[in-house]
Parts: structure tokens; C-alpha cells; sequence
């Protein structure tokens, strides 16, 4: 489990996605997607982070965006599930405070030139993030957005978020020319047993809520149920401290993890 020092919690609320990035717990995949993503960043590459729904990509983003010195890095953030290249463009001279042009042709090439403008020592790097990054457009555009200038080093890097899709995607032969391109590449999975376990206490440790206490025969339910998607355990684990709460349960047991389960399905419409 991470090491938290008490004088350093502030309460927070169990398992909410509104967790300061900084407290939010770091499996092993976190880690590793992590070491990735600076490496990326630090070699001006076209990066690539995939992972399934709820795997935590967004929270790795967040916690990559709070870690950057903004006196060295300018952090672009685009995420539209259908980007189109006129889209992407004006998102970026946007963000540098440059007036976009409404033809794509245009603003590739007045996107080009603000690249190479800001190549100068002293000039903030800029660390653009495509989330939702499964627009087949916009991954064929990324040869040219790419291409300031031949096959010169990179002036910026630019890294690709997407859920299991993206990865299937740039294995097609029409996106052989971005595929080449990719410098690194990472797939995001799911928490182990153990991880999910550690990652439920760290919630609690971290909201400073003592009561009631996750049974270890719970923890085993909640992975079975969760298969270790961030996300998905914390939505389960919210239901599960609602009703402790209402029942004035002090050690949650695997029964009132499987009722609060079975609760969840019924709302869902997937049992009666």
C-alpha cells in the first residue's frame, strides 16, 4: 500500500473521482504507464496509452498534467470521440493564442510554422494529450501534423489516449505511416487481487474514514466483481458504504458485498 503520513491527509471523500492526483494510488500498471509517459514526454515522441473503460487513463493524465513544471511545459488537452483535423488544429492555435483559419490545409500550415516559431531556447515545450483518440480522420492526419520539418527531431510530443479500439485501429495497414511513427506504446490493464485490496484501504486511509471495515473475504468479491478496473471498484465501493451506512454496519462481509451487487444490477435493469 502507499505510503501515506496522516499529517498529510486532508479528508476527502471515499472513492471519488475528485481525488487531489497526488493521493490517488499507484498499482503497478500505474507505475509503469507513468515511467512510459514521462519517457514520451521527455524524448518528444508520438506516444500511445490504451487501456480498458475505467482502467484510470484519465486519473494517469491528470496526475501527468500536475507533475509538469509549467514554466518548461505548455499542456494541451483535446478529447472529442469523433475529432476531425479542422478540430484538432483549432484546439492547438487556440491554446498557443493563435487566431485558427478555417481550411484544414491552412492550419496544418500555419500550425507547422508556429511549431518551428516556438523551437527557440527558452520557449515552453509543448506536451499535447489527445484523449478519446479513436477518430480514424484524425489518425491519418497525424502524419502531417507531425511533419514540421522532414525527418528532423521532434519539436513536441504528442501521446494518443484511447480505450482497446485505438490499438486495433493503428494495426491497419492505412495507418502503417502513423503506426511507424509511434516512439512507445503502452496498454493499461486492470489491478491484481492484492492491488485491489491495497487500493480500497488507501481510499480509506486517504478520506480518513476508519468505519466500517472491508472484510478480506469482501475485497475478494469486489475484485471478482471489479476485475480490478479503478473505476469500476469505485463505484461498487460507494454503493457498499451507502448501505453500511444505512444499516450501521461496522465490517462490511462478502454477504453485503453480493446484496449490494445484486442491488446494482436490478437498478441497472440487468435482473428482476
Amino acid at each position: 500500500m502507499n505510503a501515506v503520513t496522516q499529517a498529510s491527509l486532508t479528508p476527502q471523500r471515499p472513492f471519488s473521482k475528485e481525488l487531489d492526483p497526488t493521493l490517488c494510488y499507484a498499482f503497478s500498471g500505474h507505475k509503469e504507464a507513468s515511467a512510459r509517459l514521462d519517457l514520451m514526454i521527455k524524448h518528444r515522441t508520438l506516444g500511445v496509452l490504451t487501456g480498458e473503460v475505467g482502467g484510470g487513463k484519465s486519473t494517469l493524465i491528470r496526475r501527468l498534467f500536475a507533475s509538469l513544471d509549467p514554466m518548461t511545459y505548455l499542456p494541451i488537452y483535446l478529447c472529442c470521440a469523433n475529432l476531425k483535423p479542422r478540430e484538432f488544429y483549432a484546439g492547438l492555435l487556440e491554446a498557443v493564442g493563435v487566431e485558427p483559419v478555417y481550411t484544414v490545409a491552412k492550419a496544418r500550415k500555419l500550425w507547422q510554422e508556429v511549431v518551428r516559431s516556438r523551437s527557440a531556447p527558452g520557449e515552453k515545450t509543448l506536451v499535447v494529450i489527445i484523449d478519446e483518440a479513436q477518430s480514424e480522420a484524425m489518425l491519418l492526419e497525424l502524419r502531417f501534423a507531425l511533419n514540421y520539418n522532414m525527418d528532423s527531431a521532434a519539436l513536441f510530443p504528442l501521446i494518443l489516449v484511447g480505450q482497446s479500439e485505438l490499438r486495433k485501429l493503428l494495426r491497419l495497414k492505412k495507418y502503417e505511416a502513423t503506426l511507424q511513427r509511434v516512439g512507445m506504446q503502452y496498454h493499461l490493464g486492470g489491478m491484481s487481487r492484492d492491488e485491489t485490496s491495497s487500493y480500497i484501504r488507501h481510499h480509506m486511509t486517504v478520506s480518513q474514514t476508519e468505519k466500517p471495515v472491508f472484510a478480506e473475504s469482501a475485497l475478494g468479491r469486489i475484485f471478482a466483481a471489479s476485475q480490478g478496473l479503478p473505476r469500476v471498484v469505485n463505484q461498487i465501493c460507494t454503493q457498499i458504504l451507502l448501505d453500511a451506512a444505512a444499516r450501521n454496519l461496522e465490517v462490511i462481509e462478502e454477504s453485503d458485498v453480493v446484496r449490494v451487487l445484486a442491488d446494482m444490477d436490478r437498478q441497472r435493469g440487468l435482473t428482476n
